[in-house]
């Protein structure tokens, strides 16, 4: 039972440490580029004194997928704020009580919140966005590409479907090492080493 749980846990670990470093990659990226595309609009509106019509949307959409892409690792490497005075003062046994309850809450919760995205992207009322559309006309990109794309609100929408999945995804391993914690030892089942990047683990 012991090897089983080892294997699985091996297995939900490599998944998510992969898919996440790949999300917080990516959200790196979206960051630089919001920073990038504010800055520009910056420019054009009070040095050129003729704002352009995307940017403020563009920046809007990067800011939600960057977060949506990095909040999952938070989640795993408990890095939200969080209030911790009753979890400081119970016994160990109990404080894993409390911690696998709270993850099967959020579970729950994230359960819901997934099914609720997921019917918001995929309402058939994908709007247009007229700015960034604007973006592609004026640019000639898909002149230059023989395309004929358009942004939609929707493609924004679909970070809360990401963010909620790599939640689900984190909460199985987190539930499943909790589990294993309170049964077999914290010492044996450790909680998942916080990436260099993200500072050392609480």
């Amino acid at each position: 039972m012991v090897k089983s749980i080892s294997v699985i846990l091996a297995v939900l670990d490599a998944i998510n440490t992969r898919a996440l470093k790949f999300g917080r990659t990516v959200g790196y990226v979206a960051l630089g580029l919001m920073v990038l595309v504010i800055l520009m609009q910056i420019f054009f509106r009070y040095v050129l004194n003729s704002a352009l019509p995307w940017p403020e949307e563009a920046a809007r959409g990067l800011m939600i997928w960057m977060m949506a892409l990095v909040a999952p690792s938070a989640y795993r490497y408990t890095g939200f704020v969080s209030i911790d005075m009753l979890h400081e003062f119970l016994p160990v046994g109990l404080k894993n009580y409390l911690i696998l309850a709270i993850l099967i809450l959020c579970t729950f919760v994230s359960v819901i919140m997934l099914q609720h995205a997921w019917s918001h992207f995929s309402a058939p009322l994908l709007f247009d966005s007229s700015g960034l559309n604007r973006l592609l006309q004026n640019t000639g990109i898909n002149q230059f590409l023989g395309t004929q794309i358009q942004f939609r609100t929707a493609y924004i929408y679909l970070a809360m479907s990401v963010l909620l999945t790599l939640i689900l995804m984190v909460s199985v391993e987190l539930i499943l090492r909790q589990f294993a914690r309170i049964i077999w030892g914290n010492e044996r089942f450790p909680i998942p080493k916080t990436p260099t990047e993200m500072g050392a683990n609480s």
